[in-house]
C-alpha cells in the first residue's frame, strides 16, 4: 500500500512539473527551462557582444498607427510597438536606435541587407528560411474590413473571386494562399500601407482590405467611414508577433529574449497596451483547443491521482478509525468507571436541564437505576437540587460558560455544588457537568482552625490585659484601705470612692472589649464602623505594643462603613498585628491605611520589621507554615486571614524585604460581596 501511495506521489509530482510547464508556457511562451534561462542576467559573452556592436537598430513602417506612426504635431516616432522597443532597451542596458521605413516592406529590405538589426512581425516556414525569431512579444490580429450591405463578408472564405488590397509583404497574403480553394481565386491589389488599402476599398475600387485589426479600426474611424464599412466580429489571425533578426545572429537573439522575458515578468506590456488601446486585458492570444484539452486532460490526470490517492489513503484510514474506535470505547468504559467511581455526585444535563448522565453515587441516593434517570429533568430530584438559586446558577452557568459555585444547606448538612460548561470542538453542543458534595466536614474543620486561630490571639491577649486589669484593682484596693481608715474624712471619701468607680469601669471595659472579641458571633454581614473596629482592636493590644515599644499610626476616615462579617474583620486585624509584633523584637511602627475605591475598599498594612524571605513569601498563606519557634505560632494566622477575605470576595497581596519591613494590601468590596454564597 505505501509503495502504490509513493507511486502516485511521484506521478502527481511529474504531472505538477508538466501543468507548471503549461502555464509558464501560456504566461511567457516559454519552457520551464526556457523560462529558468532567460531569467538570468546577461552573460559575460553577450555583454561582450553589445560592446563590440554598439546601438542596435530597428526598423519598422511608420503609417501604421496606433501600432507604429510619425506623429506630425512633433516628429517623433510613437505607437505601442514603439513603447515596446524603448522598454526593451532598457531591460537589456543597451541604446535601442529606432528607424522609420517609409513603408513596411522597406523594413523588410533594411533588414536583409543588414541596414538593421531587427523588427517585428509574424514568423511563418516561409520567413524563417530568411530569418531567426525571438520569443513572442505581444500578440497581433489581422481582420478584414468592407462595405455593409447585401455582400456581407463572414469570414476569409468570403474573398473567394474578390478583389482586396493589402500591404504589400504582409503576413495575410500566406495566409490566405494557404488554402487552396482561395489560392488562385483572389485578385490581389498590393498597397504601400493599410491606409491606401483603405483609401481604395472607401473609393470602391477594391471589395476589401486585409491587415492588422488596430491599424484598421483607426483609419475607419479617421476617415469616418464607421457608417458605411464594417470589419469582422472575429479576427481572420491572431498570431504571436516575434522579433525577428539575420539568421545565425544567436548572440542577439538571446539578449532580444532576455529581454522580452523581463518585459513580460514586469507586466510593462500590459501597461503599454492599456496606454494605446485603453484596455487592461493584455493582447496575448487565447488557449488553443490544444492546450485546452491539454489543461482538462491534467486536471482529470490530477483528479483521478487524488483519488487513487484518496482511496489507498482512506484504507489505511478506516484501519486506523477502527484501530482508534476500538480505544476510544476502552478509553470511555475506563472514564465512565472513573466517573462512576467518584463518591461526589456527578450529573450532565443538556441545555433543557434534562440528564444526559449520572454516576453511580447519584443512582444509589436517589434510590433508581441509571436508565430510569437519563432523559428526566434534574429540577425533579428536589432533595438533591435544592434551595433559592439553584435553577438560576445553572442558567447562568450556560449563558457565561464560565465555572459557577454554590453552597447551601439541607436538614442537617451543607452541600457545595459546581458547575462546568462541556463543549464540543466547535463551541455549538453545550451541556453541564454538575458536581454536588458534603462539604459539612470541610466547614466544620475550617470552624475549628478559626477556632484555634482565636484561641490563640486570646491567650496572646490575655498577657496584655491581666496587667491592665492588675492596674485598676490596685487602685481599688489602695483607696479601699483609705476610705476604711478616713470615714469622717468627707474629702478624701469622696475622692476614694471617684477613683474606685473610675477604675471598675476603666476595668470593665477592658473585659468587655476582650469578651467582644472572644464571643462566638455568627457569620452574617452587618455594617461596620472600619475605623471603630481598629481602634478597639488596638486598645486590646495596646500593652503588648507599649511593651515591646511599637507605635501604631493608623489613616483611616471615620465615614468608612463596610458590609461585611465583623467576626471575620476582627481575625484579619488580630492576626496582622500579632505578626507584626512577633517580628519586631526591637519596636517599630504599624501603619495602617484605609480608602475607599470605587466600590472597593483598600486597606494596607504595614511594617518595619525584619521582613519575608522571598522563598518564604510564597508559602506565607498556607496551613501550618510557620517560621516561629516551636510553641510561639501555630501557622494558621495568615491562612485564617487569606481565607476570610477569600470568603468576601477580596483580595490580598504581599510585599517584603529582609531588614525592611513587610505590606500587605488588601482590597474588599464594600457591599459585602460573598464568594461562596450559602442558601
Amino acid at each position: 500500500m505505501k509503495k502504490r501511495i509513493i507511486y502516485v506521489f511521484i506521478m502527481a509530482i511529474l504531472l505538477m512539473i508538466l501543468f507548471a510547464n503549461m502555464y509558464v508556457q501560456i504566461e511567457y511562451d516559454l519552457n520551464l527551462y526556457e523560462h529558468y534561462s532567460k531569467s538570468k542576467e546577461l552573460t559575460p559573452l553577450e555583454k561582450e557582444w553589445l560592446d563590440e556592436h554598439g546601438k542596435i537598430i530597428y526598423t519598422a513602417d511608420q503609417s501604421s498607427p496606433p501600432l507604429r506612426y510619425m506623429d506630425k504635431s512633433d516628429g517623433q516616432f510613437q505607437g505601442l510597438v514603439v513603447d515596446y522597443i524603448r522598454a526593451l532597451s532598457i531591460e537589456i542596458g543597451q541604446v535601442i536606435s529606432i528607424e522609420p521605413a517609409v513603408w513596411w516592406s522597406e523594413s523588410l529590405d533594411k533588414l536583409t541587407m543588414n541596414q538593421s538589426d531587427f523588427f517585428d512581425l509574424i514568423p511563418s516556414k516561409e520567413r524563417a528560411k530568411f530569418y531567426d525569431f525571438s520569443n513572442p512579444i505581444y500578440t497581433l490580429r489581422e481582420t478584414i474590413a468592407f462595405a455593409k450591405g447585401e455582400n456581407k463578408i463572414h469570414n476569409h472564405l468570403d474573398l473567394k473571386n474578390k478583389t482586396i488590397a493589402v500591404p504589400k509583404g504582409d503576413y495575410a497574403v500566406e495566409f490566405l494562399n494557404s488554402f487552396p480553394s482561395l489560392k488562385s481565386d483572389i485578385n490581389y491589389v498590393f498597397t504601400q500601407d493599410l491606409e491606401d488599402a483603405i483609401m481604395l476599398l472607401k473609393k470602391g475600387k477594391v471589395d476589401a482590405a486585409v491587415g492588422d485589426e488596430p491599424v484598421i479600426e483607426y483609419y475607419i474611424e479617421k476617415l469616418n467611414m464607421k457608417d458605411d464599412f464594417e470589419i469582422l466580429d472575429k479576427p481572420i489571425i491572431e498570431e504571436d508577433a516575434v522579433l525577428a533578426v539575420s539568421k545565425g545572429e544567436k548572440q542577439l537573439l538571446s539578449i532580444l529574449n532576455k529581454g522580452i522575458y523581463q518585459l513580460k515578468n514586469k507586466k510593462v506590456t500590459e501597461k503599454v497596451q492599456e496606454k494605446w488601446l485603453g484596455i487592461s486585458l493584455p493582447l496575448y492570444k487565447q488557449k488553443t483547443s490544444q492546450e485546452i484539452g491539454l489543461v482538462i486532460l491534467i486536471f482529470l490526470s490530477l483528479i483521478f491521482l487524488i483519488l487513487y490517492l484518496f482511496y489507498s489513503w482512506n484504507m489505511i484510514l478506516k484501519r486506523e478509525v477502527e484501530k482508534r474506535t476500538e480505544e476510544l470505547n476502552s478509553s470511555k468504559k475506563k472514564l465512565q468507571i472513573t466517573f462512576d467511581g467518584l463518591t461526589h455526585l456527578m450529573i450532565v444535563i443538556d441545555r433543557e436541564h434534562n440528564i444526559q448522565n449520572v454516576n453511580e453515587a447519584f443512582c444509589e441516593l436517589v434510590q433508581l437505576e441509571k436508565e430510569k434517570i437519563i432523559g428526566r429533568n434534574c429540577l425533579e430530584f428536589k432533595n438533591i437540587f435544592y434551595g433559592f438559586g439553584v435553577e438560576y446558577i445553572i442558567e447562568n452557568t450556560f449563558y457565561n460558560r464560565k465555572p459557577q459555585q454554590k453552597e447551601y444547606k439541607y436538614k442537617d448538612k451543607v452541600f457545595q455544588m459546581s458547575t462546568y460548561t462541556l463543549e464540543d470542538n466547535g463551541g455549538e453542543k453545550i451541556d453541564l457537568l454538575i458536581m454536588i458534595r458534603d462539604i459539612t466536614q470541610i466547614i466544620v474543620s475550617e470552624q475549628q482552625l478559626l477556632h484555634e486561630s482565636k484561641m490563640a490571639s486570646i491567650g496572646q491577649l490575655a498577657a496584655g490585659i491581666a496587667h491592665e486589669i492588675r492596674n485598676p484593682l490596685g487602685l481599688i484596693r489602695n483607696y479601699s484601705y483609705i476610705l476604711k481608715n478616713n470615714v469622717s474624712d468627707e474629702n478624701k471619701r469622696e475622692k476614694s470612692i471617684n477613683v474606685i468607680e473610675s477604675s471598675v469601669e476603666r476595668a470593665s471595659d477592658i473585659i468587655d472589649n476582650l469578651l467582644n472579641f472572644s464571643r462566638i458571633s455568627s457569620n452574617e454581614y452587618e455594617k461596620v464602623d472600619i475605623r471603630s473596629l481598629i481602634d478597639n482592636i488596638i486598645v486590646l493590644e495596646n500593652k503588648i505594643l507599649e511593651k515591646n515599644n511599637i507605635h501604631i499610626d493608623v489613616r483611616c476616615p471615620e465615614d468608612i462603613i463596610c458590609f461585611v462579617s465583623e467576626e471575620s474583620l476582627k481575625h484579619i486585624f488580630i492576626n496582622l498585628i500579632s505578626n507584626s509584633i512577633d517580628v519586631m523584637t526591637q519596636g517599630g511602627l504599624i501603619k495602617i491605611v484605609c480608602k475607599k475605591n470605587n466600590n472597593n475598599i483598600l486597606i494596607t498594612f504595614c511594617d518595619n520589621g525584619a521582613g519575608i524571605s522571598e522563598e518564604n513569601l510564597e508559602n506565607i498563606f498556607d496551613p501550618f507554615f510557620t517560621t516561629k519557634p516551636i510553641g510561639k505560632g501555630t501557622g494558621l494566622g495568615l491562612y485564617v486571614v487569606y481565607n476570610e477575605i477569600q470568603k468576601h470576595g477580596g483580595k490580598i497581596n504581599v510585599s517584603s524585604k529582609l531588614g525592611k519591613g513587610t505590606c500587605f494590601k488588601i482590597e474588599l468590596p464594600l457591599c459585602g460581596e460573598v464568594k461562596d454564597e450559602r442558601a
